[in-house]
């Protein structure tokens, strides 16, 4: 029995400790890839002191100015290009939204497009 055990136990060890099985069960949410995240302003002037159009995107979150939105889905859509589907809260509100995020080929540049506008913000230095 306890050639039994080892045997299914090792190779279930050995892929814990590389990693490739979680700990726990917990299911990832989505996540917006690491292309994407940082600081975004509409003009670079504003990365020192942030603007009404600022946007921060996180692995989970967007946050602007007045308004902070939790990530329910993220969808790739080209090559450079996401739909990020986030519930916001701000401003003693609470909405659903989905835009597309598209960056420029040197990753510069991200262009938010939904059904109401189209708004290019630039990349602000990482600190």
């Amino acid at each position: 029995m306890r050639r039994r055990a080892s045997a299914f136990l090792l190779p279930l060890l050995g892929a814990l400790a590389a990693g490739t099985v979680s700990g726990t069960a917990q299911a990832a949410g989505p996540v917006i890839p690491e292309a994407f995240r940082g600081h975004w302003e509409e003009e670079r002037r504003f990365c020192a002191l942030p603007s009404d159009a600022t946007l921060t995107l996180t692995a989970t979150a967007l946050r602007g100015w007045e308004a902070t939105g939790a990530v329910t889905k993220v969808e790739e859509v080209g090559p450079r290009a996401i739909v990020i589907t986030a519930t916001f809260d701000g401003e003693g509100e609470t909405w659903t939204s989905s835009d597309r995020y598209e960056l420029s080929g040197d990753g510069g540049t991200l262009t938010t497009t939904n059904e109401k506008f189209t708004f290019q913000r630039f990349r602000c230095p990482k600190g």
